[in-house]
Parts: C-alpha cells; sequence; structure tokens
C-alpha cells in the first residue's frame, strides 16, 4: 500500500467504513477485431473499497504530490486533444462499460445495489488551474471527489479523540499537536 492510500485508509475508517486495497475486478471486454467477435478479461484494479452495511466506495488514490498535479489530461471529456493525454491512469472514470462491469461483479460477490456503490477519486494534490472542471466532470459521470482539505481535514478532527488509535497517521497528528507544530484553525 502506497503512503496516500494509507491516509485515504485511516479517513475511511475513521468515518466507520472496513477497508480493503488493491482489489481486482475481472471485467471482460471485446477487442477491436472487425473480422469476428473477440473478447478479453482483464483485472481492473481499484485501490481502496470502503465497505459498510449500506454502501460501498470504490476508490482510485492519486497523491501526485511531486508533480504539477492530477490534470485535465487525464479525462477524455475534457482533455486537450492537441497536448499529450494519460487517459490509461484513469479507466475507471474514462470508461463507462469498465465502472459497468464492476458494479455488476460486485452487485454479484457482496451483495450491494448499484444505488450503494459509489466509485470515487481522492486527490493528493490537483493542477491548481483544472481543479474545478475535474471535480465538474467527475460529478457528471458520478464519481465523487475527495481533496486532500477533506481528508486532512477530518483526520485532524478524529486525532482530538481521547481514544487510543494505533496508527502512524492518528499518532503523527497527536504528536505534532502535543508538541505545538499542528495549528488549530
Amino acid at each position: 500500500m502506497e503512503a496516500f492510500e494509507h491516509i485515504v485508509k485511516v479517513y475511511l475508517e475513521s468515518q466507520g467504513y472496513i477497508v480493503t486495497t488493491n482489489v481486482k475486478f475481472p471485467v471482460r471486454i471485446r477487442t477491436k477485431k472487425a473480422k469476428y467477435p473477440e473478447y478479453q478479461t482483464h483485472g481492473y484494479e481499484v485501490d481502496i473499497v470502503g465497505a459498510k452495511s449500506n454502501s460501498l466506495l470504490l476508490g482510485s488514490v492519486k497523491s501526485f504530490f511531486g508533480s504539477s498535479g492530477v490534470n485535465r489530461q487525464g479525462f477524455k471529456g475534457i482533455a486537450d486533444a492537441s497536448k499529450k493525454t494519460y487517459f490509461d491512469r484513469y479507466k475507471i472514470f474514462n470508461e463507462p462499460e469498465i465502472r459497468k462491469a464492476i458494479v455488476e461483479d460486485v452487485k454479484k460477490k457482496y451483495g450491494y445495489s448499484s444505488g450503494q456503490i459509489q466509485f470515487c477519486l481522492f486527490v493528493g494534490k490537483f493542477n491548481k488551474s483544472d481543479e474545478d472542471s475535474i471535480i465538474q466532470y467527475l460529478n457528471e459521470v458520478q464519481v465523487k471527489v475527495y481533496d486532500l482539505k477533506t481528508v486532512m481535514r477530518h483526520l485532524i478532527e478524529a486525532s482530538k479523540s481521547n481514544t487510543y488509535i494505533d496508527d502512524p497517521v492518528i499518532v503523527t497528528l497527536k504528536a505534532l499537536r502535543q508538541v505545538g507544530f499542528l495549528l488549530e484553525g
């Protein structure tokens, strides 16, 4: 598990989700052969899966802290066609048939209804000029976006609890608060 995935995991757990990471879902897709129909099955990995009795979150986690951030070039609906694209990084969000196949597999395996399943994108850093258009686009395709501020605000609040949670994310926040390095407000 990558470090930002762990932060997101703790965030979801603090909201009552049971969380697992790096789950592959088999998706059968027709190839582009014109002569006859041919299909291949690929395992599409979901970075983080959060489960409650009445909801299941299927999330992709992108920190991109050491780069310019998640940008519009990853999304078919808003990319600038004259520039290099990164559609493969976000196949689950760019290909409706992949999302549909994953939902069908989740319904069959875990018993959730379509209305209980939510695709999510957890972002550590956006390219500032693209953030609003990415969020708007993903909302239109029923993908919920969680930004770093949302995740960290909640974790900072969770770290104020007197209940001991043996997790490095929560303990680090408690330690920073203890020595006065975590500014409140």
